[in-house]
């Protein structure tokens, strides 16, 4: 008979878990304080396996969630048990060896693959994956596909509309079409839970335009923040970039030496590859942000460094609260991180940038650059794009620092 030691509590962490020494005889588990029920138990070959005992039924159970390695550290372990437990709270039956040998099969990331490959003869593929890495993934991508309710869908839209109810239609939509591609592909799945779930209706067209005052506050409250989100509403406000682009962006992307960053075709909101000329405050905010070993992204979420951030609501919600404390003022006009780029847009137009060139900056495919007209018209703007965000980064300098900040020098060409 094989005996377990409990080693006690504390918090987990991969600096921890690397230095637990395997036992002479039998097995040791060491518990994590941060969630309930969560333990790595190491075995006399030295090996670690996270497990999670829970009391069901009257019975206590003890489910394997996987082996502790450079592809499951902590933070994996921790969200796989989290899952479980919601589940286990919510009533449902504790996964057999079977459905757990199943499990990678049947969770929504390891289908998603299939599922873009499907997609991949479509403009919008690389909207797709965007929505689905950015919104689905980082909340239920661990989740079986064929266990997620309509409640559960309707709880990710809600969190989502809260602060972009556009963007939780766009969410809706995609991973409603998921679940059509899934549906007879998974024996245990009845129906496309987001069939009934709820979503947010049609939003009216926002047209919120930041102040010159609101945009030097809002400046003043990214420099107040760490990585992030500070360095990423400083090139929110310097590129007009989309905010998904800004914060999922990888280092390979960026040529600072040409002074260049390069959108791929896949991140693209439009599936077209966008050149975005770097002025010089964008090299220095560039330059200052740290780079994490081991991760290709520009801004790496803590608990996946292969993702970008997520937790934008709140994030959002922290910096109009901190703007207003600035601008001494209570409840200031509601304003998302969209809006940054629409004031971009109408920065551009107020320095007397033409609409091709803007159209171009914001990498719109529409007006100009649209139809039967993009056809013909093959010109990248680059130059003038460059001569743009140059123009615009020194007006913006002017704002921050309260000179000339009302002056608006006309640029042409």
């Amino acid at each position: 008979m094989t005996s377990v030691g409990n080693k006690g509590g504390g918090k987990l962490t991969d600096t921890k878990l690397k230095a637990l020494k395997a036992p002479k005889i039998g097995q040791t588990e060491h518990s994590d304080s941060d969630v309930p029920g969560l333990r790595v138990r190491v075995g006399k070959t030295g090996a670690k396996t996270f497990i999670l005992r829970k009391r069901v039924g009257g019975k206590i159970k003890n489910i394997t969630l996987g082996r502790y390695g450079p592809r499951f550290g902590i933070a994996e372990a921790r969200r796989k048990a989290r899952v479980l437990l919601s589940d286990l709270e919510a009533g449902k039956a504790p996964p057999t060896p079977q459905r757990r040998a199943e499990g990678s099969a049947g969770t929504i990331r390891a289908l998603v693959p299939a599922y873009l490959t499907s997609k991949a003869h479509l403009r919008s593929h690389g909207e797709i994956k965007r929505i689905l890495d950015g919104y689905v993934l980082p909340e239920i991508g661990d989740r079986f596909a064929d266990s997620v309710t309509r409640a559960e869908i309707t709880a990710l839209i809600d969190g989502i509309a809260e602060s972009a109810p556009t963007m939780a239609r766009a969410v809706h939509a995609q991973l409603s079409a998921f679940y059509t591609w899934a549906l007879p592909r998974l024996d245990r799945l009845d129906a496309n839970p987001c069939r009934d779930a709820g979503r947010p209706g049609k939003p009216k067209a926002r047209d919120r335009v930041l102040s010159d005052a609101e945009l030097a506050a809002l400046w003043q409250v990214a420099s107040d923040e760490p990585s992030p989100w500070g360095p990423g509403l400083k090139l929110l406000m310097l590129t007009g970039a989309r905010r998904d682009e800004v914060f999922s962006a990888d280092r390979a992307e960026f040529d600072l030496k040409a002074k260049e960053w390069i959108i791929p075709a896949e991140r693209a909101k439009n599936g077209v590859p966008h050149l975005v000329p770097l002025s010089e405050p964008a090299l220095q905010v560039l330059k200052q942000i740290p780079e994490v070993e081991g991760s290709e992204k520009l801004f790496p979420a803590r608990s996946n460094p292969k993702n970008g951030p997520s937790g934008f609501s709140k994030a959002q919600a922290r910096f109009r609260e901190t703007m207003d404390y600035k601008l001494e003022r209570e409840g200031g006009e509601h304003w998302t991180l969209h809006d940054i780029r629409r004031t971009v847009a109408t920065g551009l137009q107020r320095l007397g940038v033409r609409f091709e060139v803007t159209e171009a900056v914001l990498n719109h495919v529409s007006g100009a650059r649209g139809g039967i007209a993009g056809v013909y018209q093959r010109h990248d703007w680059k130059v003038e794009k460059r001569a743009a965000l140059d123009a615009w980064a020194r007006h913006l300098e002017g704002i921050v620092k309260g000179v000339n900040a009302t002056n608006v020098v006309a640029i042409h060409g």
